[in-house]
């Protein structure tokens, strides 16, 4: 064992912490140092660890915080924990890699295997480019189950979602678990340019092949050969180069534009779409073959409204990483907006949220993005889901004394309290702006807080 390593051991019980230290003494590592949980990682980068052991003491949640600030420091970092959903090396849950399983009570042979493993990881891989996929949600967990069943096989995968979902970051771990890691990963964006341009882009040209063709110039697909090829946005092709984009799928070979030889492809496709598919193909928009063609296997990505579980994790990696970018000491945020995140139903996915931490640690100011996110009108923030449900209903009606004036009663009075409470909440319970925002006098609103009894 290396006794110039750099061993850092996060575990808040003493005793346990105590006994690492003195093991990895015995295998001879001098250079050990603890730290707490919420270190901050501006004092890791001054501590540099080659690698990190995390303590079974700690929960899963604290064990992904202590993940993001070393992984923002390097993505490389080994790291050893014996939390279960964080090794990637076990379950195929680990929102990371390069996290590698260790006993809870580790012997000293244990730990030195572990330490060579996780230190070997690293030298295969570190030139790799590591994907990360923030979140443990029952949804994200789903994706990932797939995304590993898939991507050591040399098949098509189509990804779809909406718009900033990450959609390109899960064909990124795609290529990076395939057999073909060591391989380029090419992308091909289809809304960028138009039909001549993309052409020219995607097969490459001869010199000659038109006025601006001073010499060869090799196409995307080329660069892809023996990695993968990542079409992005492919529903918005043309008709036309839908029609290319098959020939290739189906006979793995294509020319340049002015050629006349044929060149052999050997690539795996991902492609992805926040675009219905299946309806552009009843509309005639999308050719069906080509359809079936890409169809093989499907990851669908939740928008962040279906994951908010994962909002705080991601909260925390994106403060964090912006902080260090930035050299700015953590700004922490405020509960207010905390709730608030939870509740806006972000049409921008996992992007309007990271732009919009971005921009609050840029500028040093939460308010702003506080104000941001109340909408215009209350009921565009997220569909409203009464907490009536069919039982109480049926209730309602087996009562000597029901009428439909009743039941409406009982839904509007739902309704007109969850719109009040998510507006107060939405404006810190300042009742001045949720006034305006309701579109009610000041006094009405005061006097509906009373009956209701609503308090923060």
């Amino acid at each position: 064992m290396d006794p110039d390593l750099n061993i850092l051991i996060i575990e808040p019980d003493p005793s346990i912490a105590s006994k690492l230290e003195k093991r990895l003494n015995n295998l001879g590592i001098t250079r050990c140092c603890n730290a707490s949980h919420e270190v901050s990682i501006h004092q890791l980068k001054f501590l540099k660890p080659d690698l990190t052991i995390l303590g079974p003491s700690l929960d899963a949640e604290t064990c992904f915080k202590c993940i993001h600030k070393l992984k923002i420091l390097d993505i490389s970092a080994p790291i050893l924990t014996s939390i279960d959903g964080c090794f990637s090396d076990a379950p195929v849950y680990a929102p990371f890699e390069g996290i590698h399983y260790l006993e809870p009570y580790p012997e000293e042979g244990m730990i030195s295997n572990s330490i060579e493993a996780a230190l070997k990881y690293k030298a295969e891989h570190e030139s790799l480019e590591y994907p990360i996929i923030i979140g443990h949600s029952r949804e994200i967990r789903a994706v990932r189950q797939k995304l590993r069943n898939v991507a050591d096989k040399d098949i098509t995968v189509l990804i779809t979602g909406e718009t900033g979902t990450g959609k390109e970051l899960i064909a990124r771990s795609i290529h990076y678990h395939s057999q073909r890691s060591r391989g380029s990963l090419v992308k091909v964006d289809c809304t960028s340019l138009p039909d001549d341009l993309l052409e020219s882009e995607v097969f490459g040209f001869q010199k000659g092949a038109f006025t601006d063709a001073y010499q060869d110039k090799p196409g995307r697909l080329e660069l892809a050969d023996g990695g993968t090829l990542f079409i992005d946005e492919i529903g918005n092709l043309s008709q036309s180069m839908q029609v290319k984009f098959l020939q290739i799928f189906e006979d793995k070979e294509f020319s340049r534009l002015g050629g006349t030889q044929d060149r052999m492809i050997d690539s795996r496709i991902v492609v992805a779409t926040n675009s219905d598919l299946w309806k552009k193909t009843r509309e005639n928009s999308f050719r069906k073959d080509l359809f079936y063609r890409l169809s093989v296997m499907n990851i669908h990505v939740p928008p962040l409204r279906e994951r908010k579980d994962d909002i705080p994790l991601l909260n925390h990696y994106f403060i964090n990483k912006y902080c260090y970018e930035f050299k700015r000491g953590l700004l922490a945020i405020p509960e207010k907006v905390s709730n608030l995140f939870m509740q806006y139903h972000w049409p921008g996915n996992i992007r309007e949220l990271e732009n919009i931490i971005r921009r609050a640690i840029a500028i040093s100011d939460w308010d702003f993005a506080f104000q941001e996110l109340i909408p215009a009108n209350p009921f565009e923030a997220e569909p409203l889901h009464l907490k009536t449900n069919v039982d109480e209903l049926t209730d309602l009606f087996k009562k000597n004394d029901f009428s439909l004036k009743k039941i409406s009663k009982t839904y509007m009075a739902e309704a007109e309290i969850r719109t009040i409470v998510d507006t107060l909440q939405k404006t810190g319970w300042n009742r001045i702006k949720a006034a305006r925002l309701l579109g009610i006098s000041y006094k009405t609103l005061i006097n509906r807080i009373e009956e209701f009894g609503l308090k923060p």
